[in-house]
């Protein structure tokens, strides 16, 4: 880890074009020069897993395809046109960013570009690709698309992983590099292998009956050519259906397989192992929509999890689906929770030639809040509050400005400088025995998973900052929320009813009937007065709360459909920019819910509930608020309020420059010294203002008197 940065590491992904060839070091002191940071890795992205592939050693130079020299192939990015590199080139390239002290990465994706019909202008890869005479590793994928699946096996029946494991390791040591980096097709799958419209082919039905020893009817296990769509449709319908489970406990095994495989080998090598999570998934989504469970990645040696928490990007490169942000955001904390030891760097998205969207260019302020965002969710441990992630990862770093760099360290330093003292939200428990237990629920009833609760209520105004596992709970103080606490074990249960050093809120499904043991009983409890499919929400030791005040928009809805007919077989969604199907909730009663938890704050400083609202506070006493804006067209002015006198505030993004103005008990505006301090007054709150989607951090200094 780079020396400077002791509790964050700092990784760039980036295409060769962000280099040239042209020059003597290859264009590494000018990336330096226009980064101006040292980073900890850089992936280098040629995309095509020929790299790997057509390896033969270094013994001649060879020209390098033009989808190794850039991502697609694509012919120019703002900076420079695509040049043809050699294996010779790229090798001195490797040698030195590894000269400068960055681990380098050979990043690759499967993607097969000759039929990939999302790109019909890179038909022309300008070489025939490796995968056109293997087909029988083709993904079979439901939807029509084709890409490589590295599960498979060969016409002789050996495994695809043994001979890319070889290959790699050739291929790394010959180069230089210090590890490997994946994303698309080696992991997460390919955008048409989602579970439900995986590969259902025999190598892959073979596999599967092998491991879990399900016997298929004839009809159903006879053979079929891959090209017969209809066919491996008729199959893949009859086994999502009936083995379900069955079907993704076999995939996560077999991930984990060719994982640990690959992992033992490169790590023999003293090389590392950096994989994409799975479609922007948390943990729960990864298992159901993937077949892809982080903990056995982990565990099977991967060295980083990169979390695709890129909203933004996402968002605008095409609007399918909700605008998914708190999805994303809150994503690290819960794959942190699940594997608290395992490294977990965010991508930053902030710009791609090729894609053609830029976050910095065109939505600075939301790629600002995520930033700002990420590094401010955290996790306890015995050694105190930690983040949930343990850096970024550009994506990608080629095309930027010098000024853009320094846009971006500059979002970093703020993100990265301190930790608080404590989180002032309620503090999500989590709990293994209840992740694991949602899988069969959520098939029988698509239920609400614990991330969906989390996402929806901080939407709807009641955000968690802290996240910690059950078996931690002692070392939590404070508010603490656990939706679907029925899922938790009965000891689980008991431990979370003698907690006695806060509020307690938690949601169950109203069927369950759920009573906390012992003589403890809800402050407030109230359910869904308008979906079929009803949630209970209760919170304990709170005594304090305005039960009308809470309630009072409950009977409100947008009229949105529930799910129709039997829940086990309502239709999955085949885009993964789309949420997973969920039963209705009304607004109303999310709403109210989002109210309850902002009420547990542990904060003196309130606002709107309209208003998301991040406190915490720091080791000196200061309370640092992040206040988010979801309008993403029009500035935002709230008001905080306060009932103590306060005696300054401070903007710590670098948005607004003005001293905040504060507002005395009637309302009336309170004009700020230039440094941001007061006369120490009795005085309502001050004005706070929020760029369009953005957000800005303010610190506050409060008079203890």
């Amino acid at each position: 880890m780079n020396r400077a940065r002791q509790d964050h590491e700092m990784f760039i992904w980036t295409p060769l074009i962000g280099f040239d060839k042209e020059r003597e070091d290859k264009g590494v002191a000018d990336y330096y020069s226009t980064i101006g940071f040292q980073p900890d890795g850089i992936s280098l992205f040629l995309f095509c897993p020929d790299i790997v592939h057509h390896h033969e050693g270094m013994e001649r130079e060879r020209i390098l395809p033009p989808d190794n020299c850039n991502y697609y192939g694509n012919v120019r990015n703002e900076i420079r046109d695509i040049q043809q590199w050699t294996n010779f080139e790229l090798k001195e390239l490797v040698a030195g960013l590894e000269d400068r002290g960055a681990e380098t990465y050979m990043g690759i994706m499967g993607v097969y570009v000759d039929n990939d019909p999302r790109h019909p202008s890179h038909y022309n890869t300008g070489h025939r690709e490796w995968l056109s005479d293997h087909k029988e590793l083709m993904g079979v994928w439901t939807n029509g698309t084709a890409s490589l699946n590295v599960l498979k096996r060969f016409k002789d029946g050996t495994y695809y992983e043994d001979f890319f494991l070889a290959k790699l390791q050739q291929a790394l040591k010959d180069y230089g590099f210090s590890g490997l980096h994946v994303a698309d097709n080696f992991c997460p799958p390919g955008s048409g292998g989602s579970a439900k419209n995986g590969d259902y082919s025999d190598d892959m039905i073979d596999q599967f009956t092998a491991y879990t020893g399900i016997s298929l009817p004839e009809e159903i296990c006879a053979p079929v050519d891959d090209r017969d769509r209809d066919g491996i449709k008729k199959r893949g319908t009859y086994i999502w259906n009936r083995y379900k489970q069955e079907w993704l406990e076999f995939l996560t095994w077999r991930w984990a397989a060719f994982w640990e495989k690959i992992c033992r080998g490169l790590h023999e090598d003293g090389k590392k192992v950096i994989v994409n999570n799975a479609w922007c998934s948390e943990p729960f989504e990864a298992i159901y929509r993937y077949g892809i469970d982080y903990k056995k990645l982990y565990e099977a040696g991967v060295d980083y999890i990169a979390a695709e928490s890129v909203a933004t990007s996402v968002h605008m490169a095409r609007e399918i689906g909700p605008f998914r942000l708190y999805n994303y955001m809150t994503m690290p904390s819960f794959m942190k929770a699940y594997v608290p030891e395992g490294k977990l760097i965010c991508l930053n998205g902030v710009k791609d030639s090729t894609e053609e969207w830029s976050t910095v260019g065109h939505f600075a302020s939301s790629v600002e809040r995520e930033i700002y965002s990420l590094t401010h969710y955290f996790v306890h441990t015995r050694d105190g509050l930690r983040r949930s992630m343990d850096g970024f990862l550009v994506c990608l770093g080629d095309g930027l400005t010098r000024e853009e760099w320094d846009w971006l360290r500059e979002r970093w330093e703020i993100g990265f400088a301190e930790l608080p003292q404590n989180v002032l939200t309620p503090t999500f428990i989590w709990s293994d025995h209840a992740f694991h237990k949602l899988l069969p629920d959520y098939i029988a009833t698509k239920r609400w998973s614990m991330h969906k609760t989390i996402y929806e209520f901080a939407k709807a105004g009641g955000q968690i900052g802290a996240v910690a596992r059950i078996e931690e709970l002692d070392i939590v103080s404070g508010p603490i929320f656990i939706p679907n606490i029925d899922l938790m074990s009965e000891a689980e249960i008991e431990t979370i009813s003698t907690y006695d050093r806060g509020p307690i809120i938690c949601t169950s499904l109203a069927d369950r009937r759920f009573r906390m043991p012992g003589s403890l009983v809800p402050d407030i409890s109230f359910q869904d007065p308008l979906a079929d499919f009803k949630m209970n929400i209760f919170g304990y030791r709170m005594d304090y709360i305005d039960y009308a005040d809470i309630t009072a928009s409950l009977g409100e809805d947008d009229g949105s459909p529930d799910v129709a007919g039997e829940p086990r077989y309502a239709e999955d969604p085949g885009i993964w920019r789309m949420d997973l199907v969920y039963r209705k909730a009304s607004t109303g009663f999310v709403k109210a819910c989002g109210k309850l938890l902002r009420s547990a704050y542990a904060s003196k400083l309130t606002a709107d509930i309209e208003h998301p609202l991040l406190p915490m506070r720091m080791g000196d006493g200061r309370i640092r608020l992040l206040i988010g804006n979801d309008n993403r067209l029009q500035y935002r002015l709230p008001v905080v309020r306060t009932k103590r006198a306060v005696k300054r505030v401070v903007s710590k993004s670098k948005f607004p420059a003005l001293p905040s103005k504060l507002v005395d008990t009637e309302g009336r505006t309170i004009i700020p010294r230039s440094d941001g301090s007061h006369e120490s007054i009795r005085s309502g709150g001050f004005i706070a203002k929020i760029p369009p989607g953005g957000m800005t951090i303010f610190d506050v200094t409060l008079d203890d008197a």
